[in-house]
């Protein structure tokens, strides 16, 4: 009897962090990946990271439409079946929305919101034909409680977080499972890629820019976080569960804190938040 074949599993966002450890993890674990990056150098990155393990690597650049179509096209015609999609891919920046342009926060939607869902789009079909399948949307603690100078990231995730919810319980009478994942910071090149990309905003000459100052020499550190390896293994756990949750988080902390959230009222909150991102600072410039 021939064996069985591997289940398929896209994940975007492979070029570091959450999306490469997930993409070598789900390969060391029996699945044929289709891991996507947006450059070459990230491309070979990977291939070395990945040493023995198989990848399908592919290009894509998920704030274009037609790279998004033709990866899940590709992965399809490659392997006759899409199993898993991991919606992983996304960026921050950091900016008080007073300084934030339309298009600024356009681009933040189309890659952490309009991206992903257009790839659930076009994986669906694939997955009803089939019977059934896993998609992982990666969220973040941010998509629970918004924060300072970073309100088009956190609105994002919340808005990914909704079509999340609605998503579930859509696909759920064709054997469809649809999982977030919550983490809290996490040990990657997030935030300074996060500064790298805000670094206009936080050179430019800003009522904040007391705050912006700070963020610059002290850097952006949100505190000791998980590992990428760890939030690997929480979506490995969310795509194996006979019946999965709705939503998981990574650390025993991050689910204090959503508890903390749900239960500190809104003027706790902004006094909590203010402080700890130092926005006295702006009264004392």
């Amino acid at each position: 009897m021939a064996s069985p074949s591997p289940p398929v599993a896209l994940v975007t966002g492979t070029s570091s962090g959450i999306g490469r450890s997930t993409a070598l993890l789900l390969a060391r674990s029996g699945y044929r990946v289709f891991a996507t990056v947006r450059t070459s150098e990230a491309e070979a990155d990977l291939r070395r990271d990945a040493g023995g393990s198989p990848l399908d690597i592919l290009r894509l650049d998920v704030g274009d439409e037609g790279s998004a179509r033709l990866a899940a096209r590709t992965t399809f015609e490659r392997a006759g079946r899409i199993d898993v999609l991991v919606n992983n891919a996304g960026y921050a920046q950091v900016g008080a929305v007073a300084d934030l342009t339309r298009d600024r926060v356009r681009r933040q939607f189309e890659v952490n919101v309009f991206a992903p869902v257009q790839l659930v789009r076009e994986v669906l079909p694939v997955m009803r034909t089939q019977g059934g399948g896993r998609i992982v949307n990666v969220s973040s603690l941010a998509g629970r409680v918004s924060v300072p100078m970073m309100g088009a990231y956190c609105a994002s995730k919340f808005a990914l977080e909704a079509f999340s919810d609605a998503l579930r319980i859509e696909a759920k009478p064709f054997g469809i499972h649809v999982s977030l994942i919550e983490p809290g910071p996490v040990v990657t090149e997030f935030q300074r890629n996060a500064l790298a990309e805000s670094r206009d905003i936080l050179e430019s000459e800003s009522v904040y820019g007391s705050v912006y100052r700070s963020y610059l020499e002290g850097g952006f550190d949100l505190g000791r976080g998980a590992t990428s390896d760890r939030v690997a293994r929480v979506i490995l756990r969310a795509l194996r569960a006979r019946r999965p949750r709705s939503r998981y988080r990574v650390r025993v902390r991050d689910s204090v804190a959503t508890g903390f959230i749900q239960i500190v009222p809104r003027a706790g909150m902004d006094w909590v938040l203010s402080r700890w991102m130092e926005l006295d600072l702006v009264r004392r410039a």
